[in-house]
């Protein structure tokens, strides 16, 4: 079993990348899709040792989904030209916009809603917990702890909002909606 144990997230440097996450990001980005044996197979593993070390394919997943994600946030965070708390949200805004226009991601969620959405919002997954984390860390860089409400609860609630925002479309039937997300967002964090 694959432990969910507490990762520390950095946004403001580059990931590290685990050879086989690595292989399995590009196997996502040029099919939409991971397949566990082929994965095995150009890592030069066994499939039964890939999901001893790694677990499921939803775990994968999520680790590839999250190493795409943590890429994204540290480029958008060292070029972000912003300060402050307009740093944090400008970076959620492009990476924001930057997930709902990703082929391989639109893909999955065409293809696979009910595992997409599983990966990507549940607290059992890798993804969920290390956005929170992660914004947390880009909060506190940004504007230090306040006692009104703790950063790693405001991280979760803005988490959450730009999920339902981003995945509106196969939430609820409407279309994604970047700009009210970052409008709310923007309040939130004010």
């Amino acid at each position: 079993m694959v432990s969910h144990a507490v990762v520390e997230v950095d946004l403001t440097t580059e990931p590290e990348t685990d050879p086989v996450i690595a292989l399995a990001i590009r196997q996502f980005l040029r099919e939409s899709r991971i397949d566990m044996g082929e994965l095995a197979t150009a890592a030069g593993i066994g499939r039964a040792t890939l999901y001893r070390r790694y677990g499921d394919r939803d775990r994968v997943l999520g680790e590839v989904l999250w190493g795409i994600t943590h890429r994204a946030w540290s480029r958008l965070w060292q070029a972000s030209p912003h300060r402050g708390l307009a740093r944090v949200v400008s970076v959620l805004d492009q990476a924001m916009r930057d997930t709902v226009a990703s082929p391989a991601l639109r893909a999955l969620l065409e293809r696979d809603p009910e595992t997409a959405l599983r990966v990507l919002t549940s607290q059992q997954g890798v993804v969920q917990h290390r956005l929170v984390t992660g914004l947390a860390g880009l909060i506190r860089a940004e504007r230090g702890e306040t006692a009104e409400i703790p950063v790693t609860k405001l991280a979760y609630a803005v988490v959450r909002l730009a999920e339902s925002f981003c995945y509106s479309d196969v939430i609820t039937g409407d279309p994604p909606d970047i700009d009210t997300a970052t409008e709310i967002i923007r309040k939130l964090l004010a």
